[in-house]
């Protein structure tokens, strides 16, 4: 088979750096990354935080080769800023933002995993018990009772999720 080995997606060879910065010779102020063992995902990220700066004028990215694990994005600023400090500001902006999304949902898991009065709750975190990733112990009370046209079967463990 001519494909590379899976790992190669992941793991970043002996001597290469995560990140390389070409400057763009025909744009002023702009600067493109190339940011190693990288899909879609992170930079489709980035660049929609990227645009959100007041100072970014243009942000994009592009995969050059399905089989070649590296993304290329593009960023140009205005004069009074660099493409580097904005990426750096736009990096530690999308920390503090998913740390406060790990949060809230660490802070629901734990209001879950709290004693209620008349039993404890198995943890959600192990996959176990109802409302748990992965569960398998599915009972027909779960689901209602056979007669019970899809309806809650007396269950009242409804949880709302606050972000």
């Amino acid at each position: 088979m001519n494909a590379p080995e899976r790992y190669e997606m992941f793991t970043l060879p002996e001597g290469v750096r995560k990140i390389t910065i070409v400057k763009d010779p025909k744009m002023a102020n702009c600067l493109q990354f190339n940011i190693q063992r990288e899909d879609h995902t992170i930079a489709n990220i980035l660049r929609y935080q990227l645009l959100k700066h007041p100072l970014v004028l243009f942000a994009a990215y592009r995969s050059p080769h399905p089989l070649e694990y590296y993304v290329e994005l593009k960023v140009q600023t205005t004069a009074k800023t660099t493409p580097i400090e904005v990426m750096r500001e736009s990096i530690q902006s999308l920390m503090i933002e998913y740390g406060n999304i790990r949060s809230a949902f660490d802070t629901e898991i734990y209001r879950l995993d709290a004693p209620t009065g008349e039993e404890t709750r198995r943890t959600a975190r192990t996959g176990t018990g109802y409302g748990g990733f992965g569960s398998m112990d599915a009972q027909a009370n779960d689901f209602g009772s056979s007669g019970d046209m899809g309806g809650r079967g007396g269950r009242t463990d409804d949880v709302d999720i606050d972000f």
